[in-house]
């Protein structure tokens, strides 16, 4: 629909006691409109959402109707409502005593409280990276917007850019804001007032929506016992299944000794073919190799050995 002007003015007229009240009124020019509204209180406030207005007549495209004269003080205004059945806001309300006093009524065009398109486009990845998103509304007038996440309000924008989380002056800035869905919705007011335009909401998935694989299978770690405990230096030699780029971290005792990155895994140490021996102690030993992809701490498989250095 297209509604070209508003209506300039509503005449309100006095037949007679006889004939009852008439209100007159000029008549809107817009090509689909389909006609008007009259409602009617009994006491004030008497407006469309008062719960007091009881919708007295849907009229055509007509510009009189004839209220008669009521038997107790009455209260009118009267809508436009075109083919879609989009309604104007109120008129001015007419007061009808039941001596027949009126009071003038002005008629509103029935997009007079525009409904305004509210655009709202995500800008980032949500699933791979930050992300944000940007508002923008079809009403020129000087607006805000109140922005929720998930249902909270968010912050409250004067001017455009209008932009989750933020925006840099030109467009919405980004974030993360947890794995998982989220809901950020825009509602855009006259600025400085509670009368809402327009809004709208969009949802996206924070993270991949795919639950993860579950982890490979731990390795096999196998550790060989090189030298002779019981009579002389000893040592240990680590090797894994697992053929990815990986490290391990050697133990003793349950204390970290040293971290190897590069095959051959030995403990005390290496020569680059074996395990190195030494004595650490009369007594028993547990040597601990662990694992890891390299340069992580996503574990691959451990084991432990336990040794008896000197004579029992």
């Amino acid at each position: 629909m297209n509604w070209v002007r508003a209506l300039a003015g509503v005449l309100v007229l006095w037949s007679s006691t006889a004939g009852g009240a008439t209100l007159t009124w000029t008549a809107n020019s817009e090509p689909d409109l389909a006609g008007y509204r009259i409602y009617q209180c009994h006491l004030q406030p008497c407006t469309k959402s008062s719960g007091n207005q009881s919708l007295l007549v849907t009229l055509g495209r007509v510009t009189t109707f004839n209220i008669g004269t009521p038997a107790v003080t009455q209260y009118y205004f009267i809508t436009a409502y075109d083919s879609a059945n989009n309604e104007s806001g109120s008129s001015n309300l007419v007061t009808v005593a039941a001596t027949g006093s009126l009071s003038p009524v002005l008629l509103s065009s029935p997009r007079s409280s525009p409904i305004t398109t509210v655009t709202l486009t995500v800008v980032g990845n949500p699933v791979t990276g930050p992300w944000g998103v940007e508002g923008t509304t079809s009403d020129h007038r000087n607006v805000m917007a109140t922005v929720l996440l998930d249902g909270a309000v968010h912050h409250v924008e004067h001017y455009a850019p209008y932009g989750f989380p933020d925006d840099n002056g030109i467009m919405a800035t980004t974030g993360r804001f947890g794995t998982g869905k989220h809901t950020v919705e825009f509602i855009f007011y006259l600025e400085g007032t509670t009368t809402e335009i327009g809004r709208a909401s969009v949802t996206v998935q924070e993270g991949s929506a795919t639950p993860l694989p579950p982890p490979p299978p731990m390795s096999t770690v196998t550790l060989t016992v090189v030298g002779n405990p019981t009579t002389g230096p000893w040592g240990v030699v680590g090797s894994t299944t697992d053929l990815r780029d990986v490290m391990a971290t050697v133990r003793l005792d349950g204390v970290d000794h040293h971290v190897e990155h590069r095959w051959p895994y030995g403990f005390p140490d290496d020569n680059g073919i074996t395990a190195t021996t030494g004595q650490f102690g009369s007594g028993s030993h547990t040597v601990e190799f662990i694992f890891y992809l390299e340069g992580t701490t996503t574990e691959i498989g451990r084991a432990s050995v336990t040794v008896h250095e000197g004579n029992t």
